[in-house]
């Protein structure tokens, strides 16, 4: 059985590459937490941003040679029955996590306007974090980007609306193994 995609995807990212690009990120999170822990630090707070980060954040943490603590947040910036509508306020619940004193490593699939990463950011540091460092798959080039990832696995310039690995088209299609782009 074939699978039977909109006629407006259109392939960007095959998942040999994303697979590639997740191991370029893992080994450089590897270096840095070599880099900047010592044995009385405790382990690294990986945090993956739930729903679309989940996938990017399974495949990369299991690359990642350390022990990490796992801790997911939601946040959401957009209508979930509409692409590319952005809510005028990022919503995040990220009850019962505690980064006081904690290096984190927050992970997401995209980092478009940069809204969402820089209120978790500054959310994680306002709660007393040592250190917040993020890694996303795909960066969209924007001149009006609030936000820098540490971590970028590929850029991606130009408007169209990004699905699968992750990223879904009004709450479809984010379980494809490669990352389309809707090309209306």
């Amino acid at each position: 059985m074939s699978l039977q995609l909109p006629d407006s995807y259109k392939l960007q990212f095959k998942r040999a590459d994303i697979e590639k690009a997740i191991g370029r990120i893992a080994l450089q999170v590897s270096e840095w937490i070599d880099r900047q822990f010592n044995e009385k630090d405790a382990d690294l707070l990986a945090i993956p941003v739930l729903r679309g980060g989940i996938f990017f954040f399974a495949d990369l943490i299991k690359e990642v040679q350390k022990s990490v603590e796992i801790a997911p947040v939601r946040a959401w910036a957009y209508e979930s029955n509409q692409n590319a509508k952005q809510l005028s306020k990022i919503q995040i619940s990220a009850e019962g996590i505690d980064v006081s004193g904690r290096r984190v490593l927050v992970l997401d699939d995209i980092c478009d306007s940069g809204r969402t990463l820089k209120v978790i950011h500054e959310e994680f540091i306002r709660a007393g974090a040592r250190e917040v460092r993020s890694a996303v798959l795909v960066k969209r080039i924007d001149g009006n980007s609030l936000f820098q990832p540490d971590w970028i696995g590929f850029e991606f310039e130009g408007p169209q609306w990004l699905v699968g690995y992750g990223m879904d088209d009004r709450e479809r299609w984010r379980n494809l193994a490669d990352i389309y782009i809707i090309d209306n």
